[in-house]
């Protein structure tokens, strides 16, 4: 739970901030590419909530 709530708290500070200036294109796909990691292990723990099963290792990847 304390992961997500500082997930959601630390996506609320960092979107408001590139607002008046256009990033790299290289910098637009390295977000892109962290925002499908993070989705990713939100998924997770929305499983492992779900399921009650806890499984460090399955689909992590780095």
């Amino acid at each position: 739970m304390t992961a997500g709530h500082a997930c959601v708290i630390a996506a609320d500070r960092t979107v408001p901030g590139p607002r008046d200036r256009t990033p790299p294109e290289d910098e637009g796909v390295i977000v892109h590419q962290n925002v499908a990691k993070a989705r990713a292990a939100l998924d997770r723990i929305e499983t492992a909530v779900d399921t009650c099963k806890v499984d460090m290792d399955t689909g992590r990847s780095g």
